[in-house]
């Protein structure tokens, strides 16, 4: 497993709510280690993408709103709820 040491705190959390777990994610490495390592659906399109952005977003000066983006579309494809004030 790949540890990073980097992340990328986001303006604010995501709270996911699936039928047996509750997460909580606030930044750009938290969402990268929730898509490898808790995520009910490893091959859709969205997961794949907000796993890319996320690695990149931490290897570079991108806004951590794109990777935050990314997870939330990830989360609506996986069937999580989303929680959060701004979507």
């Amino acid at each position: 497993m790949t540890i990073f040491a980097t992340d990328r705190l986001w303006d604010e959390a995501v709270v996911l709510e699936g039928e047996r777990q509750v997460l909580r994610v606030q930044s750009t490495r938290d969402a990268l280690l929730c898509l490898k390592n808790h995520w009910p659906l490893e091959d859709g399109p969205a997961a794949s993408t907000a796993k890319r952005t996320c690695e990149q977003g931490l290897s570079s000066d991108d806004d951590p709103t794109l990777a935050r983006r990314a997870f939330i579309e990830a989360a609506r494809e996986a069937g999580f709820r989303v929680n959060s004030w701004t979507t």
